[in-house]
């Protein structure tokens, strides 16, 4: 048989497109005489814009092997009209998508009826393959949900997945809704706790390097801040790392700011003459940067209960800041000690707010205590005249921002912020 050729016409868009390949078969005057779109291509694929059917036409034993040479899926319902294949050639035939098969003499109808079969089974086949696909995605929502209640709450997975279970029937949302929810509030709230920390580090940088330019500090203690200061850089580094797997390329240009500032100031922290006003002011940059990238994230957050994780991270931004500022003014003469008073007010009156939250219910008093205790010691280490004053404040900051940090891990782990 000659394959026959057809005058181009338009392909309707109500109708699904038939591909032939290698060329089309002797059927072809007769299925576009029912309606069928024809066009010939090279080799059977998926169409990107819009679904299609395909005719695999192997006139010969010949030309059905040489359409096996291939174990490509077509990504289409594909029927093959061909000589009868053999028991391999159909298992193979099968795996790449074939759905029907009919002799090579079969006529137009008969090929338009298999058509509408294959159609209709792809279409059958999809649905289930989407609702199995639907069920394993919710069965995935919910082990990841149960584990991170699991490792935040300190429970075991009959009590995680309880828990689950009974906030959907109080929400009167299905559990898969629910466990979604989880992930996601957590996910978020991951993502502020780290911005918040860029703010916070670009700070607690500056601060160890001042500390390390203090004539008197002594050996052990120069290395010892080095150590902070090299474990600061990495953690700094693997922050924004974290950040662009929690955010999946979306706030993409505010990260990259934040990337840019980070590079500034390593830089600046890696230079053999160490400039702390050079230093500082790629700090205030990240800084900057990292403060528009919690907005962002904040403003997601809208009214729900994770949105206060950036309130509580601010803390640690002023804490160390504070620190920072007063350890300037030791270390560097001529230093701008208005910033210091300031600093102050800053940190009290954002204390006092995040105590004012619903957040800060029972269980987290042992928590806000430490805080407490904590900042009591910074404040006497700025008290402190020269001399001791130095040390006072480092040690002091250093408390503070452990206690900060053990504040905002309880939080996270607050089922009102999980659940929220």
């Amino acid at each position: 048989m000659t394959s026959p050729t057809l005058p181009d016409s338009p392909i309707p868009s109500s109708v699904t497109p038939l591909l032939c390949s290698p060329g089309l078969p002797p059927q072809a005057p007769g299925l576009q005489a029912l309606g069928w779109p024809l066009c010939t291509v090279s080799e059977l694929a998926a169409a990107d814009d819009e679904p299609a059917l395909g005719v695999l036409w192997c006139p010969d034993c010949t030309a059905l092997a040489q359409a096996l040479h291939s174990e490509r899926a077509f990504g289409l319902p594909v029927v093959l009209v061909s000589p009868p294949p053999t028991a391999e050639q159909r298992r193979a035939l099968l795996a790449r998508g074939v759905l029907q098969w009919l002799p090579a003499e079969c006529d137009a109808a008969q090929l338009d009826q298999a058509l509408q079969w294959a159609r209709g089974l792809a279409a059958l086949l999809q649905a289930r393959d989407s609702a199995a696909q639907a069920k394993l995605d919710e069965r995935k929502w919910t082990e990841r949900a149960k584990g991170l209640l699991m490792q935040a709450r300190g429970i075991d997975e009959a009590a995680a997945f309880a828990l689950l279970r009974n906030t959907a029937m109080q929400t009167q949302a299905k559990l898969p809704e629910v466990a979604r929810g989880v992930v996601r509030t957590s996910e978020l709230a991951e993502a502020l706790e780290r911005a918040g920390a860029q703010r916070m580090l670009s700070q607690r940088l500056v601060k160890l390097q001042a500390l390390r330019q203090w004539p008197k500090l002594a050996p052990p203690e120069r290395r010892e801040a080095q150590g902070l200061l090299d474990g600061s850089r990495e953690r700094l580094a693997a922050n924004l790392s974290r950040l662009g797997e929690l955010l999946r390329y979306e706030l993409a240009e505010e990260l990259a700011a934040v990337a840019g500032a980070w590079t500034q100031l390593d830089a600046a922290l890696a230079s053999r003459q160490p400039d702390l006003a050079r230093s500082d002011r790629a700090a205030q940059r990240l800084l900057e940067t990292s403060e528009t990238l919690v907005a962002r994230l904040s403003e997601r957050a809208g009214q729900r209960p994770v949105g206060l994780l950036a309130q509580v991270t601010r803390l640690r931004l002023l804490s160390q800041r504070l620190a920072k500022e007063g350890l300037l003014a030791q270390v560097q003469p001529g230093h701008d000690t208005s910033g210091l008073a300031a600093g102050l007010d800053q940190f009290i009156k954002a204390y006092d707010e995040v105590r004012a939250t619903p957040l800060a219910g029972p269980a987290l008093q042992p928590a806000f205590a430490a805080v407490d205790e904590a900042w009591l010691v910074l404040l006497r280490g700025l008290r402190v005249e020269q001399g001791d004053a130095v040390q006072r404040m480092h040690q002091g900051s250093e408390r503070l921002l452990q206690a900060l940090e053990d504040l905002i891990r309880a939080l996270q782990g607050s089922l009102q912020l999980i659940l929220g």
